[in-house]
């Protein structure tokens, strides 16, 4: 499903708005990390940035709370 929306994304030159807990899903099709708490933006930069140098609480406590370690950083040839 990831890679169907990166082709899309990419045949069709768009910008997307991908919104979800889940950072690590957002890692692998998002090129900026916005995150949000309680409506609130507490962090915000790129992907890879705010990933591996998070500097809020909330940030850390979210990617704590994702399953597995592993991540990937975009998908298919546009990353």
């Amino acid at each position: 499903m990831l890679e169907l929306l990166d082709d899309i994304r990419v045949k069709y030159n768009l910008a997307m708005l991908f919104i979800t807990h889940d950072l690590r899903v957002a890692a692998q099709i998002c090129d900026r990390l916005l995150v949000m708490q309680n409506g609130v933006v507490v962090e915000a930069g790129p992907t890879h940035s705010v990933y591996t140098q998070p500097k809020h609480e909330y940030t850390l406590q979210l990617l704590a709370a994702a399953p597995g370690k592993a991540v990937t950083f975009g998908v298919g040839p546009s990353r």
